[in-house]
């Protein structure tokens, strides 16, 4: 027995490499259009994420002003900071940006539709990025943690984590809420999942209290992280179901197995019913459905149904596609109630 069962476990490593080239072919190939909006979504990310940067030094250098002209560090009253001790352990912060990011980046390496999650994911991190570039140095305050550095070099490209100044706000909490959204929305929809789910909502509130414990950002900062970033979410969320799901756009990314279908053990007829919910077809082009009946109505208005209709004296039975044939005009067929009248007699 011991022998046949390193036998199976040979058997399934072999087996592996072929599972996997599976799964890629099936649920990772893109089309060139859906490459091209994978790219174009990178480049605008990334660019996003630089200028938050570039903002972020130069909140640096202007929190600077606010010393000189004052003398000394100042910080602003807080009330978490009056309930939770200040700690000096910043590498805390990172770690939680670990903590939540390697979970979500292996969520979205085994969800059965990877890259639908990966563009809202960016997406939703890229505006609530957007959105702090334009925070973060217009209103400059003095920096919460005493032991700061500011950015002494060129704001284009210097790279500092922890600088003065870059409060408003929180990038870190911004990265615990957003992945904690992928979970919520992508986590499985069972028992596991909900317990991840949870997981990761409970790894959010304790990484935002590492923030304010190590004074890397007032509790205000925080707090709009966790207002924003949801609120990022949910907004890419309702333009993506209006203008790819329900459009037909992005199929190899929206439906990369088959239009409607959501997971592997999906029966047909449920792909059937979110098609006809969405309004596409099997090919994934958008209809109306109010037009397709009315279409559909008027054709049967304009062909006949097929139905014997008797004669009088003669007995004997026509289909009334024979009587439609019949050379005299004037012969009219009332297919509703099967009988032949004419306005004239036979000859």
């Amino acid at each position: 027995m011991p022998k046949l069962g390193s036998h199976r476990v040979l058997a399934v490593f072999r087996r592996a490499p072929l599972l996997v080239w599976r799964r890629v072919r099936r649920n990772w190939w893109l089309d060139r259009t859906c490459i091209i909006f994978l790219v174009t979504i990178g480049i605008v990310f990334g660019l996003s994420y630089y200028f938050m940067n570039v903002m972020a030094n130069v909140a640096s250098k202007r929190s600077k002003l606010i010393e000189d002209a004052l003398g000394t560090r100042y910080t602003l009253p807080d009330v978490f900071f009056e309930f939770i001790g200040a700690v000096e352990l910043l590498w805390m912060t990172d770690m939680f940006d670990a903590l939540m990011f390697v979970p979500t980046a292996l969520l979205v390496a085994w969800h059965e539709r990877p890259w639908r999650v990966v563009s809202r994911l960016l997406l939703a991190w890229g505006l609530a990025s957007l959105i702090r570039i334009t925070t973060v140095a217009i209103t400059s305050v003095p920096d919460p943690r005493p032991s700061c550095q500011y950015v002494e070099g060129n704001v284009f490209t210097a790279f500092t984590l922890h600088r003065c100044g870059d409060a408003i706000y929180s990038g870190h909490t911004l990265i615990f809420v957003v992945c904690a959204m992928v979970w919520t929305s992508f986590a499985p929809k069972n028992i596991v999942g909900r317990v991840l789910t949870t997981c990761a909502w409970a790894l959010c509130v304790a990484g935002s209290l590492i923030v304010i414990a190590n004074r890397a950002h007032y509790t205000i900062d925080v707090l709009l992280a966790w207002y924003i970033a949801p609120g990022a979410w949910y907004t890419v969320a309702w333009f993506w179901y209006w203008q790819v799901t329900k459009k037909g756009r992005l199929l190899r990314i929206e439906f990369p197995v088959e239009v409607g279908r959501h997971r592997d053990k999906d029966s047909r007829e449920m792909c059937q019913r979110r098609r006809v919910q969405l309004g596409l077809t099997s090919d994934g082009v958008p209809y109306d459905p109010v037009a397709m009946y009315l279409n559909a109505l008027q054709d049967s208005e304009m062909t006949p149904p097929r139905q014997s209709v008797e004669f009088g004296e003669k007995g004997g039975s026509a289909e009334s596609s024979d009587l439609l044939e019949l050379p005299d005009s004037s012969c009219a067929v009332d297919v509703g109630v099967g009988n032949l009248s004419r306005d004239h007699a036979l000859p």
